[in-house]
């Protein structure tokens, strides 16, 4: 199956959280962990096809409030380290 579809396409800006977590180490509750165990690049793609575009959606904001807490610790820690 190729990973080049229409809805990988829709959702590509979720590859990234897919493959790895990308701020090191993933919260418990992360929606992504399961994914990782895979350990294939490929075929941890390939799961956006079978998940519901709702699910996919959740996911999304679920990384997004991530991303934006990790953002928001490191400045504080970079306001306190100066």
């Amino acid at each position: 199956m190729s990973i080049e579809t229409p809805k990988v396409r829709k959702n590509v800006d979720l590859i990234n959280a897919f493959s790895g977590c990308p701020m090191g180490k993933p919260l418990e509750d992360c929606p992504f962990r399961a994914y990782y165990e895979l350990n294939n690049e490929r075929e941890q793609i390939l799961q956006i096809e079978s998940i519901e575009q709702e699910e996919l959606d959740r996911m999304r904001e679920f990384h997004r409030e991530c991303v934006q807490h990790y953002r928001e610790r490191k400045r504080k820690g970079m306001a306190v380290s100066s």
